[in-house]
């Protein structure tokens, strides 16, 4: 017998050798193993590419991981007919020569390399893959990677072995795997079992593998992460608000900005154009920064406007220089006689203004071209907003722009978290001459300023464009809030004072990151709260659940319904007599079909409390004050709907609101789907949203409280959604009510939801029923897929 190298590429962390030997059995195809330099056996599978009836010549594809030893060593061991074993064939292969015999092969035989590529992925009889999902990052309490994925295999492998090893195949315990559940899965028409999986590994630059081998005679899988292949995945993971890297959103924003000026003034009709009064205070502005700064207004592709210098810093003889240069009409100078704050100095620039609308403009900061055109034009289309403000970027010293800050529209509760507004804000003129700044939150005047807004109107609209660039330098807050730490407790101050003046009882604490807060509502009174929970069977699942809300529950004024949905084990009605001998319990009987509205209605019309808690038997209570948390939010007169943070058991999450996802045609599903989902319950997310209380369009009905009187002014859930969407379709009924749907992070849970796919079955009944539930949420609601999602704009799932 022999065997020789016919060829080898790589492809996707895995190396593809193809091998040819001569043989006079079909039945003695040669053994074949992969060792690395010190002798280590390192995973490696065969497969024949030819049908081995009445032939001498086999062609063989090993597909080993791309592993980070210097060099692999590929033996073919035959038994000869005296039953002894000997080594065949011997080849060593360094790193090195295969990256360039790959190279050089996919030019010189590109048809063949191809058919070898993805050998072990094409091949699905007797063969387990390791499936890669997402892969998101943690920052603490250590920096790591978290990838997700699924174990697939055939249906008589229910258990294989799982192992990490290192770049030179070697075992290693640096990372830890965590097993969700499994579901069965058509493929290809043959039923396979998948297990979802999360492991965390180090980030950094080193090689590992994960390898699931066989107990049943199957081939094993392996996923190799080598630091290209790292890479690659994580760019396909989850892509809430993703900038990959500051090149591309450079390159991003100059498309935008291409876009944006291939248009002028004169393709806009405006019947009474409005006039922007830009009021920008002076004090030691160094000179390079002011001339970019005016040179922005100067160039805007809109004219009607005026810029307001207050100069609060006369003795600064290069920047009265600056202002001696300046000779367009449109410009006014006032020189104060000393430095009166930030304020102040702001003030006698508004109240000199004349135009129709006021805006904010920092003194070393830079306006998009396309500012004030795209400010008329809303202008025009809200003539009756109280405010406007847009999406920002930063710019650093060597002008470049990065960071950008792609923001909510008008967000009441995630305003008193932080002031997300910030720039480029433009006020009607009449009560922006009558609020004035308060030099009393000199540092967060603006943010009070915004705040003591929206006491008077909430319609403050968003312009979702990047239309102003906040420039970082080291004395800027853009470059760190701590240039001012200063404005951190003018703006605690600020917000505690807006709670105040609306009579909401609240304390407002400073956090960890300055200028963003933390607002714990008073309880107002304790009422009755009335958990809901569905349950088929799965004792354990539920006895895990009502165990934590008995022990972890510090909010103790609550009862619990276990609605019973045609449970069939005897284990479940024991435990339903033995949870019902606490009076705080009780189980009711639903005896139709199964209809998650139906059933959640059921029991809302039996609950005795004044606030209905939804939550799924598949959950944990991690944080005491989940319940109070949840309330102190509900008991406000202007929310309906508050939902909770929930995780997987893994620590990652499930759950941190509803996202509805805007269709670039018709033919688009879109959402909803969770945002940022998988990521490290430490992970603040885009902004810190993943963990600020804020307004949505929906939450989850794993955990979802609401008012039962607004509960019944809706008519509860809808029974059309038997299955899927009804805490969607619920959450937008209640906000067109005028009310709010919050997020509230402080309200935390284990969410035992699967990690994996489910079924791929597509004439399966739920598949179907999901569909059809997914058709008529679009149809109801198709605002939110031809507008998008208000709280989360267009740019939220796009990677830039």
């Amino acid at each position: 017998m022999r065997v020789k190298i016919k060829g080898l590429c790589r492809g996707a962390g895995t190396i593809y050798v193809l091998l040819e030997a001569t043989i006079k059995q079909p039945e003695n195809l040669p053994d074949i193993k992969v060792v690395s330099d010190d002798g280590m056996s390192l995973p490696a599978e065969v497969y024949n590419l030819d049908s081995l009836e009445n032939i001498a010549m086999s062609q063989i594809v090993v597909a080993t991981p791309m592993l980070a030893t210097s060099s692999i060593r590929i033996l073919a061991e035959a038994t000869d007919s005296f039953g002894k074993t000997r080594i065949i064939f011997h080849r060593k292969l360094r790193r090195s020569h295969i990256k360039w015999l790959s190279r050089f092969n996919y030019r010189l035989m590109n048809e063949k390399m191809h058919q070898i590529r993805d050998t072990d992925r094409k091949t699905y009889s007797r063969q387990i893959h390791i499936n890669p999902l997402s892969v998101t990052y943690a920052q603490s309490p250590k920096k790591e990677m978290i990838l997700k994925g699924i174990v697939c295999t055939p249906l008589d492998e229910k258990e294989p072995s799982i192992r990490m090893i290192d770049g030179n195949g070697k075992p290693t315990d640096v990372a830890s795997v965590i097993f969700g559940t499994t579901t069965t899965t058509l493929s290809l028409g043959v039923r396979r079992l998948e297990t979802s999986f999360t492991v965390r590994l180090p980030q950094d630059e080193f090689t590992y593998c994960l390898v699931a081998e066989s107990n049943n005679s199957n081939r094993s899988g392996f996923l190799c992460l080598d630091p290209l292949s790292k890479q690659r995945l994580s760019a396909a993971g989850p892509h809430f608000y993703t900038v990959s890297s500051p090149d591309s959103y450079s390159r991003w924003a100059r498309i935008q900005d291409s876009v944006s000026s291939a248009y002028s003034e004169h393709d806009y009709h405006f019947e009474n154009p409005p006039k922007f009064s830009i009021i920008t205070p002076l004090y030691k502005t160094p000179p390079y920064f002011f001339r970019a700064m005016v040179q922005s207004v100067l160039v805007q592709d809109y004219s009607n406007w005026e810029l307001i210098l207050v100069n609060a810093s006369p003795d600064d003889p290069n920047l009265s220089n600056e202002l001696a240069r300046l000779d367009d009409p449109r410009i006014r100078i006032i020189t104060m006689e000393r430095n009166l704050g930030i304020a102040e100095n702001t003030n006698r620039g508004i109240l000199a203004a004349t135009g129709d609308y006021i805006a904010l403009f920092d003194h070393d900061d830079v306006l998009a071209k396309n500012a004030l055109k795209e400010y008329a034009v809303s202008v025009r289309n809200n003539p009756d907003a109280l405010a406007f403000y847009c999406d920002e970027d930063f710019l650093n010293e060597n002008e470049r722009r990065l960071a950008p800050h792609f923001k909510s529209d008008f967000n009441l509760d995630l305003l008193r978290c932080h002031n997300y507004i910030t720039h480029f804000l433009v006020v009607k003129a009449k009560p922006m001459q009558e609020l004035l700044l308060n030099k009393e939150y000199d540092g967060a005047q603006d943010y009070d300023l915004v705040l003591r807004l929206a006491e008077i109107s909430q319609n403050i609209v968003h312009i979702p464009k990047v239309l102003y660039h906040w420039r970082i330098h080291s004395g800027s807050t853009a470059a760190s809030a701590d240039n001012k730490n200063y404005a951190d407790d003018a703006g605690r101050r600020a917000l505690a004072d807006h709670l105040k003046r609306l009579g909401l009882p609240a304390t407002v604490s400073l956090t960890e990151n300055p200028c963003f807060y933390h607002v714990e509502y008073d309880l107002t009174s304790t009422p009755l709260v009335s958990i809901i929970i569905p349950n088929k069977d799965n004792v354990s699942v539920l006895k895990r659940c009502i165990a934590s809300i008995l022990n972890k529950t510090s909010y103790q004024n609550y009862e619990i319904i276990i609605v019973e949905n045609n449970s069939a084990e005897e284990e479940t009605f024991e435990y339903y007599k033995t949870v019902e001998a606490d009076d705080r319990i009780r189980v009711l009987f639903w005896n139709s079909a199964f209809n998650y509205s139906a059933i959640n209605n059921f029991g809302a019309e039996a609950a005795r409390g004044s606030y209905l808690l939804l939550l799924n038997n598949d959950t944990e209570i991690i944080e005491q004050n989940w319940l109070s948390s949840m309330l102190s939010f509900c008991q406000r007169s202007d929310v309906g709907v508050v939902g909770a943070k929930l995780l997987y058991p893994d620590d990652t999450v499930q759950h941190a609101g509803v996202i509805m996802i805007k269709c670039n045609s018709p033919l688009e599903m879109g959402g909803p789907i969770h945002i940022f989902s998988n990521l490290d319950k430490n992970d603040s997310g885009y902004m810190r949203r993943a963990s600020l209380v804020q307004d949505l369009s929906a939450v989850t009905g794993a955990c979802l409280m609401t008012k039962k009187d607004v509960f019944e002014r809706v008519n509860g859930l809808d029974t059309d959604f038997a299955v899927a969407f009804n805490d969607v379709d619920y959450c937008l009924k209640v906000r067109e009510l005028g009310l709010y749907v919050v997020y509230d992070p402080e309200a935390l849970l284990y969410h035992y939801e699967s990690l994996s796919r489910g079924s791929d079955d597509e004439k399966s009944e739920n598949y179907t029923r999901f569909l059809s539930e997914q058709g008529l949420l679009k149809s109801r609601w198709s605002k939110y897929y031809a507008s998008g999602d208000p709280y989360h704009g267009q740019f939220s799932t796009l990677s830039i």
